[in-house]
């Protein structure tokens, strides 16, 4: 029985290598190693979303959390600064990010799929203080999505979202694709008021997208999510980003040694290395990661030279 588990342990580890010897023949390895950096405090248990600013790693946590921003510090990772978002609720708070200017946070999860609420709470990095706790006023985009009719309830559709990145024109949405295990790139205008998220594009995700970010200065969207049921997570990393042409072939990295950890984060923190963050889930406590993508886009340049 030992020697039976055994085999098919290995079979699903190999699962991955197989896969990408057909999807990773351009220099891209099929098994992305991550390094694990600290775990987080109870009080950022569920971190869904992630962005740096002022040398601090920022992220909240998801619905029913309180309309607090935490400050981490990116040594012990402790929380050192609170923001708290003035009169707004956590409803159900899925990423956040930054275009330089204005942050925005993602009060559209969907898990019911009929939410008529979705929206997204903006306010100018200046409003961050550099050290101390802060209450912020923030103004409101309130969306739709443009192909949803159907809002009855139910547990298994494709209009629950949990990625959200901003070039400098647009905040885009990658939606988690429960029904069709595919993902849809939504475009929105940053203008507050109310807005309809447009579907640009799509991909097959191989699985439930739930964080991304994006370096405006060299065009790299990165995103992270894991396969249901068994968990097992994933990042995507995309050179020369336009969102008329989402290629992802080659562009996909396994992490099966993590599977069961549940990844929510992601955001740049230098040229090519991001931090990654999974909440609590019943194998793993909360923590952070570095995922560190310089040997790709390294490689990726040098095939651009030729």
């Amino acid at each position: 029985m030992k020697k039976i588990w055994f085999i098919g342990l290995f079979l699903l580890l190999l699962s991955p290598f197989a896969w990408s010897q057909k999807a990773g023949n351009n220099g891209f390895s099929p098994v992305f190693n991550l390094e694990q950096k600290s775990l987080l405090p109870d009080e950022v248990k569920e971190t869904s979303g992630l962005f740096m600013h002022n040398g601090r790693l920022w992220t909240h946590n998801d619905s029913g959390g309180k309309p607090i921003l935490y400050g981490l510090d990116t040594t012990n990772f402790g929380v050192v600064q609170k923001l708290t978002l003035a009169y707004v609720k956590n409803k159900d708070w899925e990423d956040v990010c930054t275009d330089g200017v204005n942050v925005y946070v993602g009060d559209f999860g969907n898990n019911k799929g009929r939410r008529k609420d979705l929206g997204i709470y903006v306010f100018p990095l200046s409003a961050i203080p550099d050290e101390g706790d802060a209450t912020i006023e923030v103004d409101s985009i309130t969306f739709r999505f443009a192909d949803q009719t159907d809002f009855s309830k139910r547990k298994v559709h494709d209009f629950d979202c949990e990625a959200l990145f901003a070039t400098d024109d647009y905040l885009y949405l990658l939606s988690k694709g429960w029904e069709s295990g595919t993902t849809r790139l939504y475009r929105l205008p940053k203008t507050p008021g109310k807005q309809v998220a447009e579907v640009v594009n799509g991909f097959d995700s191989q699985g439930q997208i739930s964080g991304a970010d994006y370096d405006r200065e060299h065009k790299i969207l990165v995103i992270v999510g894991y396969v249901k049921s068994i968990w097992k997570p994933f990042l995507y990393i995309i050179f020369d980003f336009d969102e008329a042409g989402v290629k992802l072939s080659n562009r996909r990295f396994e992490m099966p040694q993590w599977s069961g950890c549940q990844m929510e984060g992601i955001c740049f923190f230098d040229d090519g290395r991001c931090f990654v963050s999974a909440e609590t889930s019943k194998a793993f406590s909360a923590r952070v990661f570095v995922a560190d993508f310089r040997n790709w886009i390294e490689k990726n340049r040098k095939k651009s030279r030729k």
